[in-house]
């Protein structure tokens, strides 16, 4: 049988269960009345007293009260990385067989050169084109595609309208890539000793990534890798010289080797250019 507190605690409860919200001095209400009562009747009033006297509110309530939705109370932090866990990421972001796409701008004694590449990283065909300006006419366009170790470039002059080709021996050798930004040259720079350090998580041209900086005797070398996938998105590199600084600044694409992103690899000529004749190259390259 239910003790008087728990059956007035009850009573009360189920007045209230159409909404769900029992009145705020419910439990204090009943407990002053169960003190009133004679010592002779006894009521359960130590812990295991008010752990019956809650379950039957709750029971009247008909189970658990919902938590409250205004708080959500405390959420997981944020991963604190490192650089040497942004270093690792991005080194194992580059293990992949992408089409390699780059603008590159290369300042030097007072000149500026624009430019674009195109590399696979699976046969080492590249694609590059010298710019007037960032997306301005192309003055040169050269294309580098290897087959059965040899190297066919056609390379295309637009200010008189010719173009060249030969082949040439390889023996063995790779053609190289963009120069400071081949995948090689960023796991090298990535894994080396000396390393750079983590200046912090910023936004580059509404692009979310983390900035790595190495500061060196005379210059300095920036990288900044996508904050999702780490996949490298720019890299600065500054020499101090004599004669001032040299300034290579390359913006990186990844592309799925699809027939769309290689397509870009293949030599054309545009209609009227007239070839020009070399001699016979020999030797590799």
């Amino acid at each position: 049988m239910n003790s008087p507190l728990e059956e007035e605690l009850a009573a009360g409860m189920r007045e209230h269960t159409a909404d769900l919200r029992p009145s705020p001095d419910l439990l204090d209400r009943a407990a002053r009345r169960n003190r009133r009562r004679t010592a002779g009747r006894a009521v359960g009033t130590g812990v295991f007293g008010l752990a019956a006297v809650v379950a039957v509110a709750l029971t009247a309530l008909g189970g658990t009260p919902a938590a409250p939705t205004a708080d959500p109370g405390p959420r997981p932090a944020p991963e604190l990385l490192t650089v040497g866990m942004v270093s690792e990421r991005a080194v194992a972001a580059l293990a992949g067989d992408d089409v390699q796409h780059v603008v590159q701008t290369v300042t030097y004694r007072g000149t500026t050169e624009h430019g674009e590449w195109w590399f696979d990283q699976e046969t080492g065909d590249s694609y590059i084109t010298d710019l007037s300006a960032p997306g301005g006419a192309a003055t040169t366009d050269l294309w580098q595609v290897v087959r059965d170790d040899t190297l066919t470039m056609t390379q295309v002059f637009h200010h008189d309208r010719t173009f060249v080709r030969h082949d040439r021996a390889l023996q063995g050798q790779r053609i190289p890539g963009p120069a400071g930004g081949t995948p090689e040259e960023l796991r090298a720079a990535l894994q080396r000793g000396d390393g750079y350090t983590l200046v912090g998580p910023v936004d580059l041209d509404g692009q979310a990534v983390l900035h790595l900086r190495l500061e060196f005797e005379d210059g300095v070398d920036e990288l900044w890798v996508d904050a999702q996938t780490y996949r490298a998105v720019r890299r600065v590199t500054v020499k101090h010289t004599p004669e001032g600084d040299s300034r290579n600044l390359m913006d990186f694409e990844w592309r799925a080797r699809t027939a769309e992103s290689l397509a870009p690899l293949a030599a054309k000529i545009p209609t009227g250019y007239t070839e020009r004749k070399l001699p016979p190259i020999d030797g590799p390259v």
